[in-house]
């Protein structure tokens, strides 16, 4: 009789420990974050990256989450056709299903080296909020927003949309995060010179930069730049630029000029899983970003095949391209962060046309320029 009282009795106290323990519903909404799934050596060999990451943060004690983004480039044969970039796609939302929650929104913005935006499982532009509202997605494909040079008035498109956008939410007073996301950035650097990426970036961040003034909680994230060394001097394969940071942005259609501004947003790149070619000595860690959203903070942590690694690392000169012009960024941020949301302080709408003003403005520079040249 006492041995099935205590029997009895161990059962309870079993079920009230695991009544206590927290339930998948625990109140906070996750979102992981990758970009890049092109490997070398095909999609099993990305999918095996992936997995591995994955492994690593159910073994950190993750145990699923509410939403899926990827900031594009999934063909590892860099075909641009709507076979290999659906190839892509699938190996990578197989990669990640034994932690994304089944039916969750799943959101793969397209890359440069990807089908059309809105074909081959690629995100359709602009709004792409979940059903639930605890999060804002906007998504800007390489359709809107496209590497090597750029269209002048496609980007400046690109910001109308977003401004619209951005209203929106200023309007209903939205204190949860905002992810913007891109697979091209927005910052200068070598790359913008050799090749002219992000010349008309300009259009984009003065929106994102007016927005986060205004008090919206924006994350901005972008891939692209995990070859030759480009991003090294801000931290090579891990980036994490928060407000009052400082930052470079192109003058509007020039690939040899910027600007330095400070940031009202969160800025960083969502995770290399394909490869990160490291020339300098930077961090080339292919890596994943999980964030926990409540009703007042987010949690930002990177997550390697090997754990929890930081969120940026210290950033190197590119000697690899003769780098010069500007200071590697030295700081180091582990994981994890907390950003702490912020409620709305100006809901009026933003200013229209960002950015016209800069671009006449560096029109008649140029101008001038070319009739100095003229004249010696």
């Amino acid at each position: 009789m006492k041995k099935t009282l205590a029997t009895i009795l161990s059962a309870v106290l079993l079920f009230s420990v695991i009544c206590v323990v927290p339930s998948a519903d625990d109140g906070v909404t996750r979102v992981l974050a990758c970009s890049d799934f092109q490997n070398p050596k095909g999609n099993e060999a990305g999918r095996a990256v992936v997995s591995a990451i994955v492994g690593a943060m159910q073994s950190a004690g993750v145990g699923s989450v509410d939403g899926f983004i990827c900031c594009g480039d999934y063909d590892h044969d860099l075909t641009m056709l709507p076979g290999p970039t659906a190839d892509g796609v699938n190996a990578l939302s197989a990669a990640v299903d034994p932690i994304v929650k089944d039916g969750a929104p799943r959101v793969f913005v397209q890359g440069n080296h990807d089908s059309p935006s809105g074909t081959a499982g690629l995100a359709s532009s602009g709004d792409n909020d979940p059903e639930s509202g605890k999060y804002g997605v906007f998504v800007i494909n390489e359709d809107d927003y496209s590497w090597f040079g750029g269209n002048r008035e496609v980007a400046r498109g690109t910001a109308e949309n977003l401004k619209a956008y951005l209203n929106g939410k200023l309007e209903e007073n939205f204190t949860a995060p905002v992810f913007v996301v891109s697979h091209v950035p927005l910052h200068y650097s070598y790359r913008s010179r050799r090749i002219g990426d992000e010349k008309y970036s300009r259009y984009i961040f003065n929106v994102l930069n007016e927005a986060g003034a205004k008090g919206l909680n924006i994350i901005f994230l972008f891939g692209h730049n995990h070859s030759n060394g480009w991003d090294d001097y801000l931290g090579g394969s891990s980036i994490c630029l928060q407000k009052g940071d400082g930052i470079n942005i192109a003058r509007v259609g020039n690939t040899l000029k910027w600007d330095a501004f400070t940031l009202n947003f969160t800025y960083m790149n969502a995770g290399y899983t394909g490869y990160y070619d490291n020339h300098n000595g930077a961090d080339d860690a292919l890596t994943m970003t999980l964030f926990e959203i409540t009703d007042t903070a987010v949690t930002v942590s990177r997550y390697a095949a090997d754990g929890v690694h930081s969120l940026k690392s210290e950033g190197k000169r590119n000697g690899y391209h003769n780098e010069q012009g500007y200071a590697p960024d030295s700081d180091v941020q582990d994981s994890p962060l907390t950003i702490e949301l912020t409620p709305v302080s100006d809901s009026s709408p933003m200013s229209p046309a960002p950015g016209v003003l800069t671009d006449f403005v560096m029109r008649i520079y140029e101008l001038l320029k070319k009739l100095f040249s003229l004249f010696g």
